[in-house]
């Protein structure tokens, strides 16, 4: 799946896919190469002044240097499998509303498992930030995009369910679909849209704008 859509196959419920239908192992696997590489590039760069401060000030010998290499290398990677591991299997993948008709619960859906289903009168609002960052150069076209769905609740706490892959999914039909799908328990849906100009390189501040819509 390369973008979110709303799945009304089922005829008791309304399915809003925010990530393609993998397993957590699957999706960690995925992820798991890319992170271990910013991870050591990281360690690398953050413990060079302790291994220079052991070789010049301390005088340890190479073999011990190399050793607190090796064991803070070997830490890091396990920290960041675990978070990789809990995040695939925490992360909310789909959001459920029903019945199909007009829903009156709202379910998270999150890798194995589903929470229990929650009334829509405890949600107070959901938007999608949709964020852009375009080029310096006269054309403007885009150099970056996030977009994130949020789920506010009338307690004051606020799901952040996993963010939407950039490029494939068009806001402004998810954000009228949501409307539509919605509209019947007076949940309020809004879109914004935010577009910033890139700072070009020979300038330390650049200049810009946003513009933000909503419903």
């Amino acid at each position: 799946m390369d973008s979110v859509r709303i799945d009304r196959s089922h005829p008791d419920v309304v399915d809003v896919m925010l990530r393609e239908e993998v397993g957590p192992l699957v999706f960690a696997a995925r992820r798991w190469p890319g992170e271990v590489v910013g991870s050591l590039a990281a360690g690398a760069l953050y413990g060079t002044p302790v291994y220079v401060v052991m070789a010049m000030v301390l005088e340890q010998r190479p073999g011990r240097i190399w050793a607190t290499v090796g064991i803070a290398a070997a830490v890091g990677l396990v920290v960041n499998t675990f978070v990789i591991l809990y995040e695939a299997f925490r992360s909310v993948t789909r959001l459920r509303f029903s019945p199909a008709a007009a829903p009156t619960t709202m379910t998270l859906v999150r890798g194995p498992r589903t929470d229990r289903p929650r009334p829509l009168t405890d949600v107070q609002q959901i938007w999608i930030d949709h964020s852009v960052v375009e080029s310096y150069k006269r054309d403007r076209k885009p150099v970056s995009a996030r977009i994130t769905l949020y789920v506010r609740l009338k307690n004051g706490r606020t799901i952040r369910p996993m963010p939407i892959l950039p490029w494939t999914t068009d806001t402004a039909p998810l954000y009228q679909q949501l409307q539509q799908t919605l509209a019947a328990a007076s949940v309020q849906v809004d879109l914004v849209v935010q577009r910033r100009v890139q700072s070009p390189p020979w300038m330390a501040i650049g200049h810009g704008g946003s513009t933000g819509g909503g419903g």
